[in-house]
């Protein structure tokens, strides 16, 4: 195990389990030795260029009963995993059980959330997604589609990546390599400035380009908080100009969002803005 994992593992569950982190009743180390044993390897080294024998993989277990804002999932524990390589190369594994059974959806959906992640520290974006989705990560796909399903005649799968801010103008250099990247993988879509900052992916972009988008996000210093997918009216896209021939007449670079822009392309449809938004 590379020290440099080793390290940034117990950084992560010990910032968790500090005294004033609302998480801390919450976890429970489920490993405890070996992270004993990795608290003393890590303090004790200074070198990132080091490898640890370790045979286990770190682990343990977040109580939802325990998480003031998850009440409707009190019964809900998930058993997380860090693999041997996370967080440089891998996410961690996460398996869950609903009042001590197995519940496949929920660990699948989070499992498919942290896809968008490899390279950055889960745990507390495994609680913000539970928070965010507290209300369906319980139900079956099916149950799930019956729930919440709408006609897509006439709308198109795009993908939406939300960041903490995105800001405007050539001094803001991140923000720039940003659209450089973006232009030069030939990302078809728009960026909202501003706080949130907000990337929209449309076809004929995909969702695996935006998943690979959010990674090189990340690589530049921007982090996203996952890749969401969503269903826009296509005369919206086009009357915004998202995509299309009106990219390729801008030389292939995103669009330039304002919320009036982004209303259009959501066809006027204040609840699809909000949900775009990230407002709840």
């Amino acid at each position: 195990m590379d020290i440099s994992d080793a390290r940034r593992q117990v950084a992560e569950i010990n910032a968790l389990q500090d005294k004033s982190s609302k998480y801390a009743h919450a976890i429970e180390i489920t490993t405890p030795a070996l992270f004993t044993r990795l608290e003393k390897s890590v303090g004790g080294s200074s070198s990132s260029d080091q490898t640890l024998p370790v045979k286990k993989c770190l682990s343990l277990k977040i109580h939802c009963r325990e998480l003031d804002d998850l009440h409707e999932l009190s019964s809900l524990v998930l058993e997380i995993e860090f693999p041997f390589e996370y967080p440089s190369a891998s996410a961690c594994q996460i398996q869950a059980t609903n009042n001590g059974t197995a519940v496949d959806t929920a660990a699948s959906k989070i499992t498919t959330y942290l896809a968008s992640f490899v390279g950055c520290e889960c745990l507390e974006l495994v609680l913000d997604w539970l928070s965010d989705n507290a209300s369906t990560c319980l139900l079956s796909s099916s149950s799930s589609n019956d729930a919440f399903s709408d006609d897509t005649a006439g709308k198109l799968e795009c993908y939406i990546l939300r960041y903490n801010h995105l800001l405007s103008g050539p001094e803001h250099k991140k923000e720039k390599a940003m659209m450089d990247n973006a232009k030069k993988s030939k990302l078809q879509g728009g960026m909202l400035w501003g706080t949130p900052g907000i990337v929209v992916v449309v076809p004929p972009s995909t969702e695996e380009d935006a998943k690979e988008y959010a990674v090189d996000s990340r690589g530049i210093g921007k982090r996203p908080d996952g890749v969401e997918c969503m269903h826009f009216p296509e005369d919206g896209l086009e009357k915004a100009g998202l995509g299309g021939l009106a990219q390729q007449k801008r030389g292939g670079k995103l669009k330039d969002l304002d919320t009036a822009t982004l209303r259009m392309a959501c066809g006027g449809d204040e609840d699809l803005l909000r949900s775009v938004l990230g407002v709840r």
